[in-house]
């Protein structure tokens, strides 16, 4: 920035008042005033180029400070700019203005989600006591937290909606009626409706135990997620269920080379089923889960294809026996039958579930495409048959299908299919899939549709078809396990995360 000043007129200005008012000679007069006006200029641009070296140097430092921005605080109007703060200062303030709260938030995840479904059923057989097709309304709200203690432990509670016992007393135990489903349907004259503790836990990742290929090693107690999804279906867990116990899980590194990396892990844990049953013998499960991933990059796919194989060993103690499989009066061996005569047992009477599972997940052009397979068998049935069809046998499940595409965020979609085939003998139907059975989770047969798509980055619109038919196994005119009975199953559902 340059200043120029009107040096002509002044001049001019000068000039005149000298001619008009002086009383020498013109010429003489005339050579003074040049004088001093050539005198004056170079005194005038002298200062000015003072000044304009001034301008430029508080232009440079203006700059600098203008690239400086996120660094610097502003201080209140009418005050200069304060100083940086460091880390120590910031720490102080923030604990000052929360009262110390800020050392609880840290490291603290809030998250849940609230789901509303429009179901339809249509039941199809030839038993006139048959349901009537039906159309209900439900939600679902799941809401908790987590915090990490210290850098080895975490801790986290959740509640989640639920249906009561059908004629649950106050003795009930305070369970909800199906620990497969956090459903509730609407209805029941705008009574108010429940909520339930869902999970109550500590988990311990301690990193001493980083040892050699041990790359995680992981303690949980309480009530948690079910570690044992990862290698398993449906067929034999609903992603509802929150195990009540102990796991412990191990994490192990066999290869990391440029194109393949390879990993196991293996998973065990100790619940409790039934403590102090009603006729005596507590009821537990045992499990045992190994696994084995491997992540391969291929020439043919722009993202690598991933291998996961694992086998389990599923021990429930004391669950098919003295009626420990009844929670409030009402069976939860749904689908597992019980025509023998001896109430207190099911037919199978031990369930010890071998599974393996396997999948493979690639991508091809781009589109995230999962297969999967699996298989399980009941290595205990010791069921015969007795004259009244007994299911010796039927206890052989298993399942395979695909799923494409994955939600993230806005704008992505997920399509699925699954077909199942569950011997009654062969998994415990009080922890698989709910929505899959016509009168219960096992001794059934059909196929699954799934869809769906982000309609916001936490909003997202779902669909599914369930088509399922019933084994028929057993004599006619034994209850509905005798006949050639049909479900269709259809719903609509839209969830918020948050």
């Amino acid at each position: 920035m340059k200043l120029r000043l009107p040096a002509i007129a002044l001049l001019s200005l000068f000039f005149f008042s000298h001619v008009l008012w002086a009383d020498v000679d013109p010429a003489s007069q005339m050579k003074n005033f040049i004088e001093s006006v050539t005198k004056q200029m170079a005194e005038m641009q002298k200062t000015i180029e003072q000044q304009n070296q001034l301008i430029n140097r508080q232009n440079e430092k203006i700059q600098q400070l203008e690239n400086r921005q996120p660094q610097v605080q502003m201080a209140p109007s009418g005050e200069g700019a304060a100083a940086p703060m460091s880390d120590y200062e910031y720490n102080q303030r923030l604990e000052t203005a929360l009262g110390g709260a800020n050392k609880w938030l840290k490291d603290l995840k809030f998250s849940g989600d609230i789901r509303g479904r429009y179901e339809a059923f249509l039941n199809h057989s030839g038993n006139p006591a048959e349901d009537d097709p039906r159309n209900r309304f439900r939600y679902r709200l799941r809401y908790g937290f987590e915090k990490v203690i210290n850098p080895d432990t975490k801790i986290g509670f959740s509640m989640a909606s639920g249906e009561a016992p059908t004629g649950a007393t106050s003795t009930g135990q305070g369970t909800n009626a199906d620990p497969t489903s956090t459903n509730q349907t609407l209805g029941n004259l705008f009574n108010y409706k429940n909520i339930w503790i869902e999970r109550v836990y500590a988990i311990f990742i301690p990193a001493f135990a980083k040892v050699g290929p041990i790359s995680a090693t992981e303690i949980g107690i309480g009530k948690f997620n079910n570690p044992f999804e990862k290698g398993s279906s449906d067929m034999i867990w609903d992603r509802d269920v929150k195990p009540e116990g102990i796991y412990e899980k191990v994490d192990i590194k066999l290869l990391n080379s440029e194109n393949l990396r390879v990993g196991a892990y293996g998973t065990a844990g100790q619940f409790i089923l039934r403590e102090n049953a009603t006729l005596g013998s507590d009821s537990e499960l045992y499990a045992q889960q190994v696994g084995l991933n491997a992540v391969v990059y291929t020439p043919f796919f722009d993202r690598p294809v991933d291998f996961l194989t694992a086998g389990s060993y599923y021990a429930f103690h004391n669950y098919a026996q003295k009626s420990n499989f009844i929670l409030n009066g009402t069976s939860l061996a749904r689908g597992n039958v019980n025509i023998d005569g001896v109430t207190t047992e099911l037919d199978a009477k031990h369930f010890d579930v071998i599974e393996s599972y396997s999948e493979i997940a690639v991508y091809p052009y781009g589109l995230p495409t999962r297969l999967f397979f699996d298989i399980a068998q009941n290595a205990s049935d010791r069921s015969e048959g007795d004259g009244l069809g007994t299911v010796g046998g039927e206890n052989l499940a298993f399942s395979f299908g695909t799923k494409l595409g994955g939600i993230v965020k806005k704008g992505d979609w997920e399509g699925s299919y699954a077909y199942k085939r569950i011997g009654a003998n062969s998994v415990v139907g009080a922890f698989n899939d709910s929505d899959f059975g016509y009168n219960g989770h096992a001794n059934g047969v059909g196929s699954v549709f799934k869809l769906g798509y982000a309609l916001a980055d936490n909003w997202t619109l779902n669909a599914a078809a369930f088509y399922v038919n019933n084994l028929a196994q057993g004599a006619p005119g034994l209850g509905t396990r005798g006949m050639d009975e049909q479900q269709q199953r259809y719903q609509i559902d839209t969830v918020w995360k948050f």
